[in-house]
Formats: structure tokens, sequence, C-alpha cells
């Protein structure tokens, strides 16, 4: 199987890492109520952590890995590209070097956490939000800075704008 490689910002891995994986979770609150009752309210889908470990390997380990960091220490949001995911925003949460460096090995482990309210700008393209499942339409509106109005006019396909589904489109003008 041929796998794309692992891309975050403007960094390809020259070899994706031995270990990706990629945790979901869902938010949720528990609440004490009157009679020693307790309440659990289910507040959607938490945002995607992807964690893994690898090593460059060669003569120059530890200059990719400097290159590594350079995007890491350089902050912000950015398109993570996965092998076989499709891509989505993301912040660099962490970089650890991992045992004793050698000038021909670096082994690293990496975190990123899913940025669910970055919207990638893309020039002349209509926008289309694809809900993770638990959003509503005034979710989406208060993202991309526009109205729930504006947002019911743009998808009459929405029957149900305070449950979105998983997988669902919605138009962004």
């Amino acid at each position: 199987m041929n796998l794309a490689r692992m891309s975050f910002k403007g960094y390809v891995w020259p070899r994706n890492p031995e270990t990706i994986q990629i945790g979901r979770g869902r938010s949720v609150a528990e609440f004490q109520i009157p009679q020693g009752a307790r309440a659990v309210q289910d507040n959607g889908a938490a945002p995607r952590k992807v964690t893994g470990s690898g090593r460059f390997t060669g003569a120059g380990a530890m200059e990719e890995f400097s290159r590594l960091s350079a995007v890491f220490s350089a902050g912000g949001s950015g398109t993570l590209r996965l092998p076989g995911t499709a891509p989505f925003q993301a912040v660099f949460a962490s970089l650890v070097l991992k045992g004793q460096p050698r000038p021909n090995c670096a082994g690293y482990e990496f975190t990123f956490l899913e940025d669910s309210y970055a919207v990638p700008e893309r020039a002349g393209e209509a926008r289309v939000f694809v809900c993770s499942g638990g959003e509503t339409l005034w979710d989406v509106a208060n993202r991309y800075g526009t109205d729930v109005d504006t947002l019911r006019a743009a998808n009459p396909q929405i029957e149900w704008p305070n449950a979105l589904a998983a997988g669902e489109e919605v138009n962004v003008p």
C-alpha cells in the first residue's frame, strides 16, 4: 500500500512516522441535581488529538529534526495531512526529542490538536463546512462570522438547524 506522506503547513515528513494515533472523544458534562440524582449532558464531539512517534535516520537526521522543530516554533494553526485521512486544521501542540540524539538518528514524539474553529481560506472557492455531529447552525454562523438567517437561506436542504448530523454539509456564503 502506498500511503501519502504526512505533512503540516509547508513541512512534509521524509518518511511517515512509525506510529500515528488519532483520538476522538465527546465533550460531556455531569451535574448534580436535587434529591441526589445526577444528569449527564452531551456537548458534542471533542476535537481530534493526533499523537505519534518516529525517527529521522541518515546523515542529516538532526538537521531534519531542526526543520520540524522550526515548524513547531512558528506556532499557529495549519492544515494537517495524515495518511488515509482527510486533511483538517490543527495546531502543533508538542514536539519532543526522544532518547540520546546521535548524528545519524533522531527519535521524536508529537501531538497535534484539531483546531475546529480555524477556517482555511481558499481564494475563489465556495466555503463548505462539514459537520462532525452535535453542531447547530448557530455554531457554524458564529465560526464564520455570519448569522443563522443567512445560513438558512443558503441551505434549504437542512431540516434540523439545531441538530446537524455528522457529515452534513453547510454552504457558507
